[in-house]
């Protein structure tokens, strides 16, 4: 998944490690994770490591909506899904691959409220210090370098940089938010 080789990014000294979740609503205290994508971003501008995550659940206490954004097929998705147990071992042992690095997301709170309650640990997994490109995209529109049409939601910022995207799939979601984070760090750079 390595996407354009790039000269090493300036300012990024470590990797970064991006993660997305698909969700069955919007409340973690009832509604399920269901998956988790990460990526890692390299200090060159690599987007390597994709891991693609599916949590198994005794009861999905799912939202209509959500599932018609997200897409998810239960019934295959239970079948293919691990306990949540190994899924927080799965994650742990990704990050510790890297090393204590920073976390990274697109509105990255949200997905937080749900991976606090798989990974308890979670600030001891990653360092406490964060990346969200939503935030830093809107903190560039304030300061005049990135254009107020372009917006904050993921697909918007996808288009104006050129990438290719496929919106609600935890693995592509947290792939081209590293992406985008890239291109923001070139943004600012010129």
């Amino acid at each position: 998944m390595t996407a354009f080789p790039l000269p090493r990014l300036a300012a990024l000294t470590q990797p970064i490690i991006f993660v997305d979740t698909e969700t069955g609503g919007r409340d973690p205290a009832r509604h399920p994770l269901l998956t988790i994508g990460l990526v890692t971003l390299t200090p060159q501008g690599e987007v390597t490591r994709p891991l693609h995550l599916r949590l198994r659940h005794d009861r999905y206490d799912v939202e209509a909506d959500a599932m018609a954004v997200n897409g998810i097929d239960l019934d295959a998705h239970h079948a293919a899904a691990q306990p949540a147990g190994e899924v927080a071992d799965a994650v742990r042992a990704y990050a510790r691959e890297v090393g204590r690095v920073m976390l990274g997301g697109h509105n990255l709170h949200y997905d937080l409220g749900f991976l606090r309650l798989l990974l308890p640990d979670l600030n001891s997994v990653f360092r406490r210090g964060r990346v969200d490109t939503k935030l830093s995209a809107q903190f560039l529109i304030h300061a005049g370098v990135l254009p107020r049409k372009v917006g904050t939601p993921l697909d918007q910022l996808a288009k104006h940089f050129g990438l290719e995207y496929q919106a609600h799939d935890a693995l592509e979601d947290a792939a081209v938010t590293a992406r985008v984070y890239t291109e923001l760090l070139r943004l600012v750079a010129r």
